[in-house]
């Protein structure tokens, strides 16, 4: 019919077995024409009616499905996918209550309940009403003991709302059923793991091993606890018995090479870091211990080297660019550090103080007065109670001849605390100006 454009008669099963075929195929243009098709032969047929809504949902068109919709429930009030289609309308236009009550009102017209209650508490789930999510997994579990999503997803709700006795409560019913659930072990591992009960969440993460000698993550996560707990060489070997059952990715990589590096073994340490970094170049956090690493040894020109490498594949990590920064401060050279953190600061003005403090102290370094005030002077809109930054605006001024203005500064920090006598290095005003004396014996007097 397609290829000559002639219409040929087809009972409306068949428009309904091409159309559903069409849509497995993800080709809705043609599932589109064939319902299109079967309306014009059948056009009363519910079924495709509904085919044509579930279609119209996919575009968006959402006003032109829920006409459908209302006609077919007139002529078919107890036909569970109306409520479920509507529902599906409710949900996509962020309306979950509206989405909850329809789905109640389908559950009175169908026997095979388990998809409307997951649908109902994934709609509690998305407004955060985690309580009343509950009963609804509940009852999925109930019905089916390896429904893992709806496990995972009431662990979930019970975690939200601070109910970690009545998690494991949960799963120990789900290992009455099923004691050798590896999942339900594996959660159980999870909870322990959260409360600070190490030898119990090592306990049950054998459990899920046993239950599965596969299983990568329980591997995973047994090693982190152990590495937790200081026992590296036992951690060592959990992380690398999951790359044995898995292809090694660039976390566990990082993991085992912190594990060697606490074990004072440098060679493996380098080994693996390095791996994990050739396997994700952009691996913030290996390029940062890597450094550090460096760092610690003194050896500022191999770590000045790798912060360089790791700003190539890391141009926008924060981390990486006050590393830079700082490094660049240790070796001398305060220009290529001021440029480090003032790019920080053009990206995220509301940045932390340690960013602010160490580009004024870079400043008053290279002795650029003027920097100082501005940069101090912007500070102090975000950390108005730092004496710090009232001494450099004050000291600044004084440089600038701006007496009045120095001691109004002078007399803000000195509520706080006392100038910090490295300060006075940059700024030996603060101590010989006279017009401070005087104002300090003043005060004192007062």
């Amino acid at each position: 019919m397609l290829k000559t454009n002639n219409v040929f008669y087809f009972d409306s099963s068949d428009f309904i077995n091409i159309s559903h075929h069409y849509i497995d195929q993800a080709d809705y243009k043609l599932a589109d024409k064939a319902v299109k098709m079967g309306l014009n032969q059948h056009p009363n047929n519910i079924d495709l009616m509904l085919l044509n809504t579930e279609l119209l949902i996919f575009n968006s068109k959402y006003d032109d499905a829920y006409k459908i919709l209302d006609f077919i429930e007139e002529i078919d009030p107890e036909n569970k996918e109306v409520y479920l289609q509507k529902a599906t309308i409710y949900s996509k236009n962020n309306l979950s209550k509206e989405a909850i009550d329809i789905l109640k009102r389908a559950l009175l017209f169908t026997d095979e309940k388990i998809d409307i209650w997951n649908m109902i508490a994934m709609e509690f789930l998305l407004i955060e009403d985690f309580e009343s999510a509950i009963p609804f997994f509940q009852k999925c579990l109930e019905f089916d003991d390896e429904d893992y999503q709806s496990l995972y997803n009431l662990i979930f709700c019970y975690e939200n709302i601070g109910m970690v006795e009545e998690s494991i409560s949960e799963l120990s019913k789900v290992l009455e059923r099923k004691p050798y659930s590896k999942i339900a072990w594996h959660q159980l591992g999870k909870i322990y793991k959260k409360q600070g009960k190490y030898r119990e969440s090592i306990s049950a993460f054998d459990f899920a091993i046993i239950s599965d000698d596969q299983f990568v993550s329980a591997y995973i996560e047994k090693a982190r606890i152990l590495e937790k707990i200081k026992k590296y060489t036992e951690a060592l070997e959990n992380y690398k018995l999951s790359i044995q059952l898995s292809e090694p990715n660039t976390y566990i990589l990082f993991r085992i090479s912190r594990c060697y590096q606490k074990l004072g073994n440098k060679k493996f340490f380098l080994e693996y870091i390095k791996k994990s970094l050739r396997d994700e170049p952009g691996n913030e956090k290996a390029w940062i211990y890597l450094i550090n690493f460096y760092l610690n040894k003194n050896n500022l020109r191999q770590a000045k080297y790798l912060a360089n490498k790791a700003l190539e594949n890391n141009h926008n990590s924060i981390k990486i660019i006050e590393l830079n920064a700082n490094i660049s401060c240790l070796v001398g050279n305060f220009d290529e550090a001021i440029d480090y953190y003032t790019e920080i600061i053009e990206f995220k003005e509301k940045i932390s103080w340690r960013i602010w403090k160490n580009l004024i102290k870079c400043y008053l370094k290279v002795e650029d007065w003027n920097q100082s005030l501005k940069f101090s002077l912007k500070a102090k809109k975000y950390f108005p109670k730092k004496s710090f930054l009232d001494y450099i605006i004050s000291g600044c001024l004084l440089k600038d001849g701006k007496i009045n203005e120095a001691i109004y500064f002078y007399q803000s920090g000195k509520k706080i605390s006392n100038i910090p006598s490295k300060l006075l290095d940059s700024f030996p005003e603060l101590k010989d100006n006279a017009s401070l004396i005087v104002w300090d014996k003043l005060t004192y007097l007062w």
